[in-house]
């Protein structure tokens, strides 16, 4: 019986009904999968009777085994590269074990030209460094020299102002004051000859050139005398001032050869500096870039991350005429997968269920796993995942069904298990304890409600009931049955109805052939 059901679910008819969201559609199409071949109406004794207990509320759905997690192999440089040697499809490496070994000449020409560059960058970037620090010793001589140069200006200044002056000064003044009683002396001995020639008793005992030669001794100092006052007067009113002025200027000019220095010094030494930096810039990225290439090397060897089974997968439509083969001496182009490496611990099992019950498939729930190679075997699972969204893919090959993707992790991961096997998943949506259940051929719908056939002595009798949640064999009855009720498991015939009182007394009504109507969601 459950075979059958499965079949039916795969029918256009079961999914229209299913998306339809109504609990007596899908009864509808349940109960024709107890209809005999041909559509025969079966016997009317054909009954069962109603029944009170557990009812374990179950979903059946087709999955696939796969990996949750798992490690694709393909050429990761940017070159193509050739199969040197790769492991078998089907075998099971070992974490670190090599799966695959390539080679890639172009590579190692890039390697090769890599390590000129950046041994080239490497002599440079010396250069500047020690460019650098010769630079700074210049420029630090220089503001050196400026510095003393200016310091050496306001020594001299100072040394001017609170010495030389006042010697230079001193020196004129002494000068001046020398003249004065050098003259005075020169005067006093040309009057002393003057007066001792007028006395006639003395008979003038100076001679004439010696009055002159005194004349002109006076007139010397005289000379002289004036001289020195000049020479002070112009010490004081010029020299002195055009010195200053000189000083101060040389002054100036030392702080401006300082901090011209300073600044060449500054740019001098950022112009190295960023020679410097641009330099090993150019080293660091070459260095880089060739590590990039040595890492790209050891991605010539290919080492399985952990255990796992290696399959052989190009990621492509078998048909597609790109599509190269894995062996030796095969060329893969930049960026080819060629393998797959599914991790074994991560093995479960996803299944897709209908959008009238994904409400009701919460993760954590139990679920029951047959693998369709290991009949007769049960494997224990919980839900992990569902999609909250349908299934873009089913969408696009039959808009008019939506599923959810449903994720089952194992309990316990059996070695036997492969990726791509198939089995059956039946997951426990709820276990319902003491309740009336009948099987699902014994449910009919007819004007829009769900009836039953009710068989007692003989006579038949239709009675509107109220389902509940129901499994692939048994739907639950809510009201309008009790226990121990005989139900028909196929609709009476015209002639059963017709010798029922009880038939008789509904079927003054018109009857109509099933029609799913909105009503409650539909539950498994």
């Amino acid at each position: 019986m459950s075979r059958a059901i499965r079949a039916l679910r795969t029918s256009r008819r079961w999914q229209a009904a299913t998306a339809g969201g109504c609990a007596a559609a899908v009864l509808a199409v349940a109960a024709a999968v107890y209809r005999p071949v041909g559509g025969a109406v079966r016997p009317s004794g054909v009954s069962a009777s109603v029944t009170r207990g557990p009812l374990p509320v179950t979903v059946c759905e087709n999955g696939e085994v796969e990996a949750d997690r798992r490690k694709v192999i393909s050429n990761e440089l940017s070159w193509p590269v050739i199969i040197l040697d790769v492991v078998a499809e089907g075998t099971v490496v070992k974490e670190g074990q090599v799966i695959a070994q390539f080679e890639c000449k172009e590579l190692m020409e890039a390697i090769e030209r890599q390590e000129l560059d950046v041994t080239s960058s490497l002599a440079k970037y010396t250069q500047s460094t020690e460019n650098l620090k010769l630079r700074k010793e210049e420029v630090a001589n220089k503001v050196l020299k400026a510095t003393r140069a200016k310091d050496d200006a306001l020594a001299e200044r100072d040394v001017y102002k609170l010495h030389d002056y006042t010697i230079e000064l001193n020196n004129k003044q002494n000068a001046v004051n020398m003249a004065e009683q050098n003259l005075a002396l020169a005067r006093d001995k040309l009057d002393f000859k003057v007066r001792v020639n007028q006395m006639p008793d003395l008979e003038s005992p100076f001679s004439e050139n010696d009055i002159k030669a005194d004349q002109l001794e006076v007139q010397r100092l005289e000379n002289t005398l004036n001289q020195a006052n000049l020479e002070l007067d112009k010490l004081m009113r010029f020299e002195h001032e055009r010195k200053l002025g000189d000083l101060d200027e040389k002054v100036d000019d030392g702080e401006l050869d300082m901090k011209r220095a300073d600044l060449e010094a500054k740019n001098q030494t950022l112009i190295a500096e960023t020679e410097e930096q641009a330099n090993k810039r150019t080293y660091e990225m070459q260095k880089k870039k060739l590590d990039d290439l040595r890492e790209n090397e050891k991605k010539l060897t290919v080492t399985a991350e952990r255990s796992g089974l290696v399959v052989y997968d190009t990621g492509r439509n078998p048909w597609d005429p790109t599509r190269v083969a894995i062996a030796k001496g095969e060329k893969i182009q930049p960026r080819q997968q060629i393998m797959v490496i599914p991790d074994m611990s991560s093995l479960q099992v996803k299944t897709k269920v209908y959008e009238a019950i994904v409400e009701q498939v919460k993760p954590g729930i139990a679920a029951f796993i047959r693998p369709d190679a290991k009949p007769g075997a049960v494997f224990t699972g919980t839900v992990d995942k569902v999609a909250p969204l349908p299934d873009s893919q089913n969408s696009w090959l039959n808009p008019g069904v939506k599923v959810y993707v449903v994720v089952v992790k194992f309990d316990k991961i059996d070695d036997s298990f492969k990726p791509g096997m198939t089995a059956e998943v039946e997951i426990i949506l709820a276990q319902l304890e003491d309740v009336l259940s009948v099987p699902i051929a014994a449910v009919f719908t007819e004007q829009g409600k769900t009836v039953c056939y009710r068989s007692s002595n003989g006579r038949t009798q239709k009675v509107e009931v109220e389902v509940g949640m129901m499994n692939d064999r048994r739907v639950e009855v809510k009201a309008g049955l009790a226990q121990g009720d005989e139900v028909l498991l196929a609709r009476p015939s015209q002639a059963d109805r017709a010798g029922s009182p009880a038939t008789k007394a509904v079927s003054s009504q018109p009857t109509t052939a099933e029609s799913p109507v909105r009503g409650e969601r539909a539950r498994p």
